[in-house]
């Protein structure tokens, strides 16, 4: 067995393709909240320890975590499957359906967590079935193309991205509860106006 890397305060291992279906080890120093402060930075601005914390701290319902672990997973960026990849490196093809049936979630909760996720600028929805998490949050390849992957989103342009503290989800919910009653007390108000039914014309005598 190769002997595994070394890794030290403020360094993180790395797994890169070998081209033969296989893995190579690497350290790299971490730049840790970078990513946060902004999106002209490019190339590897993640460190994951931060993610895992701002995850962990997180209030929101478990299938949001569900979902996101889902979304994450599916962004494979391995080179040995190539051949095989539904969508370009750097995307994830996915719908609410099949989400639906990877976590085994209700179409509610899919369609809240996603919803939440895109608000906050954790992803976008490259075009129909497409989507792309941000790469500043997500590693899924070189530094060169994780600077493609980060063009990319800032020309979309890409929502602006939140790190929330631990009971946004809640004040979303509360905000979005707040929206919804808003527009239906409108829509009560507005005045409805009754058509007049039109009398039969009356048949002319024989």
């Amino acid at each position: 067995m190769e002997q595994l890397p070394i890794v030290r305060p403020g360094e993180r291992v790395v797994a890169r393709s070998d081209g033969k279906g296989g893995l190579i080890l690497g350290v790299e120093k971490i730049k840790g909240r970078e990513f946060a402060a902004s999106a002209g930075c490019s190339g590897y601005v993640l460190d994951a320890r931060l993610l895992m914390d701002v995850l962990g701290s997180l209030k929101m319902p478990g299938s949001w975590f569900q979902v996101w672990c889902k979304l994450v997973a599916l962004q494979n960026a391995n080179r040995a499957d190539d051949q095989v990849r539904v969508a370009a490196r750097g995307f994830v093809k996915t719908s609410q359906r099949d989400l639906q049936v990877r976590c085994d979630l209700s179409a509610a909760s899919v369609n809240e967590a996603s919803q939440f996720f895109a608000h906050i600028g954790w992803m976008r929805t490259a075009k129909r079935g497409i989507l792309q998490l941000n790469p500043w949050l997500t590693v899924a390849g070189t530094s060169g193309e994780q600077e493609k992957w980060q063009a990319l989103w800032n020309a979309a342009p890409g929502p602006a991205c939140i790190i929330p503290h631990p009971n946004y989800p809640a004040e979303w919910r509360e905000a979005r509860a707040a929206e919804k009653k808003a527009i239906e007390a409108a829509r009560r108000q507005e005045k409805v106006v009754t058509l007049r039914r039109r009398r039969p014309a009356a048949k002319a005598s024989a």
